[in-house]
């Protein structure tokens, strides 16, 4: 098969993919608007909170600066220092984003009424409260709580690894009579519809998930399509919340570069329990769409069994929390490298060869000390590693080259007759050898390397805020669309090499349609994306160049079209 006639099926399964992905949400849903889990909290009651503002609670580190509150005893900063590249503005990243109006959705605050539990014999009425800050030294936080029926020690201290804290809290009964907690921590991320929006193929930064690490080293991850209102009626959903049971590694709400991610580590297993709760001014706004302030609360949390504790009985429960970015080493470096927390890089389909494209990366630019020159040598060498099926496709290529005078002459001979056509194609390929699919299959089989490369550097944290050339940033888009024009100008010098397609329409539609798409496509993608897609192009163009010289081009058959009525005249 030509290479155009590879591309026309290349176009196919895009169009195909876009509108699977798209089609669906520019129909809209006929489902109910609102989730059934209520507007504004939803199983929360707040216990003497002042009116005064609540105490804070700093820990310092190399890597980060929190920042605590008493309101919940619950993380409400996060910043992260110490590098340049995790910066905004000028100023240290912050990864906190709930608003502080919202102090039931605290990143790290304690739940001891988790899954809704109620009841006379509840070990603590209320969930948020102020705590007192019973002391702090940069690196430690302690808060106390009590009332008639509890005592509650939180202690948060700075972990071992670069973006870890380790959180240790313990309830204690003080009455005579046995009662009941369920211990439940999360993190939360506030985003709106806006900026998890994506343009043109390009996922937006701020676009979130939550996920479980199961037992094992699975990876289970939910987006905002799986928590529309008729979800919540599914069997695997407990009051509110989709809940895996068993013991899990993690619970995590990540975006495409940076993560939170808790792991039990005292207390017995914990379950994970994930929520995406839509949020919007649906007095004023029925349809979401129409606030421009409407967005989601991204929650996953550690879920700990129903316990029960006896008259003057103590419990204890510790997690490790990750916050920062999805750098692979610290990740998978993070609670002792036992809880499998690099499995929050979505890799995607073809995660096998992604982690493989990765690590070479990875040990490229350790040679070299440049990212972008690292991607220019991966495209290379996969470039290569990839030649034996480029080369069938070559060869392929050229045998349909050398047969091309004799399917003209074939159509020509039997233009009005499409069966006839078709047998006779077929004879001319089997005597001649000729699989014309032969340059289909390696284009298919190099597929999965691509997608893998797409997704690869796209979500590589390493390339954040990375400079390049005149590029501020790998991982965002070209500011000058200097980039995009060149890939596109690249992609039709390509077009203009490749074989001619025997419709001169469909040839001038290739001709300007692939580079435009192209051009189009990188005004919104990863400039990292764009310096393999333009290395890769400049790789094929000197390829084809070689199969030129190997051999060139034949002019085209001029076939004459014979009267079939004269010869039969003749004939008689």
């Amino acid at each position: 098969m030509e290479q155009g006639g590879v591309w026309r099926w290349i176009l196919i399964g895009l169009a195909v993919f876009f509108a699977w992905t798209y089609v669906p949400k520019l129909l809209g849903s006929k489902e109910p608007e609102l989730q059934p889990i209520g507007v504004g909290r939803t199983e929360t009651q707040v216990y003497r909170v002042g009116v005064e503002p609540p105490a804070k609670c700093e820990i310092e580190s190399k890597r980060y600066h929190a920042a605590f509150s008493a309101r919940g005893a619950a993380l409400v900063d996060f910043w992260l220092t110490g590098d340049e590249r995790y910066t905004d503005a000028g100023k240290p990243l912050e990864l906190m984003s709930v608003p502080g109006e919202a102090p039931d959705r605290f990143t790290l605050r304690t739940d001891f009424r988790a899954m809704g539990l109620t009841g006379d014999d509840a070990q603590v009425r209320e969930d948020v409260a102020d705590w007192t800050l019973a002391s702090s030294d940069g690196r430690r936080c302690v808060f106390t709580f009590a009332d008639d029926r509890t005592r509650l020690t939180k202690t948060v201290r700075a972990g071992d690894g670069p973006f870890e804290l380790v959180v240790t809290t313990e309830v204690e009964n003080l009455t005579d009579q046995k009662l009941r907690h369920r211990l439940g921590v999360e993190n939360t991320s506030w985003r709106t519809n806006a900026e998890t929006d994506s343009k043109l193929g390009r996922q937006s930064p701020f676009a979130s998930e939550v996920a479980c690490g199961l037992d094992g080293g699975k990876l289970e991850k939910r987006g905002p399509g799986d928590f529309s209102p008729k979800d919540f009626g599914k069997p695997e959903f407990q009051s509110g919340w989709r809940v895996h049971d068993g013991s899990v590694d993690f619970a995590a709400t990540t975006n495409a570069y940076f993560a939170q991610a808790l792991v039990p580590l005292a207390g017995g297993p914990a379950a994970c329990a994930l929520q995406i709760e839509e949020r919007w001014f649906h007095e004023r706004y029925p349809d979401k769409k129409d606030d421009p302030n409407a967005g989601a609360m991204y929650r996953s949390r550690l879920v700990w069994p129903l316990r029960e504790l006896g008259a003057h009985e103590k419990a204890s429960y510790e997690v490790l929390g990750y916050f920062g970015p999805k750098d692979r080493t610290a990740l998978a470096a993070a609670a002792g490298g036992q809880h499998h927390l690099a499995e929050i890089i979505d890799l995607g389909r073809f995660a096998v060869i992604a982690k493989v494209l990765v690590g070479f990366l990875t040990k490229v630019h350790g040679v070299v000390g440049n990212w972008g020159v690292s991607i220019i040598v991966l495209t290379l060498c996969v470039k290569v590693l990839l030649f034996p099926l480029t080369w069938k496709q070559i060869k392929s290529t050229l045998a349909m080259r050398a047969l091309k005078p004799e399917i003209d002459a074939i159509n020509a001979k039997f233009a009005d007759d499409a069966q006839q056509k078709q047998v006779a194609m077929m004879e001319a390929y089997r005597k001649n050898g000729v699989n014309p699919f032969g340059g289909c299959l390696p284009v298919l089989v190099q597929l999965p390397v691509w997608w893998a490369l797409y997704t690869t550097l796209q979500t590589a944290v390493e390339l954040y805020h990375t400079p390049f050339l005149w590029f501020r940033d790998l991982s965002a888009p070209d500011p000058y669309f200097v980039l995009p024009v060149v890939i596109g100008a690249v992609s039709m010098v390509q077009q203009r090499m490749m074989p001619q397609q025997a419709d001169p329409a469909q040839q001038k539609m290739m001709l300007y349609f692939m580079p435009a798409m192209f051009t189009a496509m990188m005004l919104f993608l990863p400039s990292g994306l764009g310096v393999y897609m333009l290395t890769n192009s400049i790789l094929g163009i000197v390829q084809q160049q070689a199969v030129e010289r190997i051999a060139p081009a034949a002019a085209p058959a001029r076939i004459e079209v014979r009267d079939k009525t004269a010869d039969q005249k003749r004939k008689g």
